[in-house]
């Protein structure tokens, strides 16, 4: 292999372990690749082979117009996937490995996308592939020399390894905060987080317990979320899917028992393509005694710096991982009154970012 493309492989290699530690970010990492081919859009992005669908999630050198033509339409006609769907992972491959240009040249994607954005080929690898989606690194040029191109789809074999090892770091559960749930069992609520078809990633005390009072929400033995009340399960399974409803949240729902009665709030986490993708979808279900218990983590925070019950729960729901504005949404108030609240919080304990916030609330 020529030493210019041992060189690029190990910086390329810095780059991807800097996108990883915070160091740079992936833009870095797809500009600097970008750089090996004429005329080149270099993309991650997935792809579901069944549903024939999937979408440019990070890209260097293409438009915004050309990322939602393809993400809208062309996605769902590249005649490159369904081959791509059963190639090794981690190997490099050239586009007339998948289809022949001959034949391509004859494709709608072909006329109407590929040459209105400069490009006649490309090369790719596959990071990640299972329940029939990939995660997917392309870079689409105007170079039909398949000998060019076959040494760059070398050099993404060789890059494969790390970009697999990266990505199997991120997408390790996350979701499961636990500064997040312990603030959550010392104001009495239950935090549940789900992924696709209702699987629990992770639950606090509180939830463990409410769970346990037969008050119409269970665990199966799979390790499934699941609950007496048709429509809230209907609603589970849409939350935690990859597709859910536009108005995604939250959803709240009343149950009962003979010792407890409970309000459970559903609410879908957003983030991006790539997030998604690693980690899958997540929900949060957050279960509230009625009435609430009483914020006792108040009693291990100084008297200066009490915070009111209202506060509290903003404060829980922020260091749990919810965003402002899925906060809002929990907890049924404007994103401008969540703001305020978040304002204050910070003013009565000095701190100016939810990394503090969390340090301080801990005890």
């Amino acid at each position: 292999m020529p030493a210019t493309t041992d060189a690029n492989l190990e910086s390329l290699t810095d780059l991807v372990y800097g996108a990883l530690f915070g160091e740079t970010d992936w833009q870095d990492f797809l500009d600097t690749l970008n750089t090996r081919m004429p005329d080149a859009k270099t993309t991650l992005f997935y792809h579901d082979s069944v549903a024939g669908a999937g979408a440019f999630s990070l890209c260097s050198g293409l438009d915004d117009t050309g990322l939602e033509d393809y993400n809208r339409y062309y996605c769902t006609i590249n005649p490159w996937m369904p081959k791509a769907a059963v190639r090794p992972v981690g190997l490099g491959v050239i586009a007339d490995q998948m289809l022949p240009h001959v034949e391509l040249v004859k494709t709608e994607f072909y006329n109407d996308f590929l040459r209105s954005i400069g490009c006649r080929s490309s090369i790719g690898v596959t990071i990640l592939r299972e329940n029939n989606r990939s995660f997917n690194l392309s870079t689409l040029t105007s170079s039909t020399d398949t000998g060019f191109n076959r040494i760059n789809a070398d050099l993404l074999t060789r890059l494969a390894p790390h970009l697999q090892r990266a990505f199997d770091f991120m997408r390790r559960d996350n979701a499961g905060n636990e500064t997040g749930r312990s603030l959550f069992d010392a104001i009495g609520v239950g935090l549940i987080y789900i992924s696709e078809g209702r699987q629990i990633r992770s639950m606090n005390l509180a939830a463990e317990q409410m769970l346990g009072t037969d008050a119409g929400i269970s665990v199966t033995p799979t390790g499934r979320l699941s609950s007496s009340d048709r429509d809230f399960l209907e609603h589970l399974a849409l939350f935690s899917g990859y597709r859910p409803p536009a108005a995604a949240g939250p959803f709240t729902a009343r149950f009962s028992s003979p010792c407890a009665s409970f309000k459970c709030t559903l609410v879908r986490l957003t983030s991006d393509f790539m997030t998604e993708f690693l980690q899958g979808p997540t929900a949060a279900v957050v279960i509230e005694r009625i009435p609430v218990a009483c914020p006792e983590l108040n009693d291990h925070l100084p008297a200066k710096l009490q915070l009111t019950a209202a506060e509290l729960r903003i404060a829980s729901s922020i260091a749990a991982g919810l965003s402002p504005r899925e906060t809002a949404r929990l907890h049924g108030i404007s994103y401008e009154t969540a703001r305020t609240h978040l304002k204050k919080i910070y003013s009565k304990l000095g701190v100016n970012s939810q990394v503090a916030l969390v340090r301080r609330l801990m005890p």
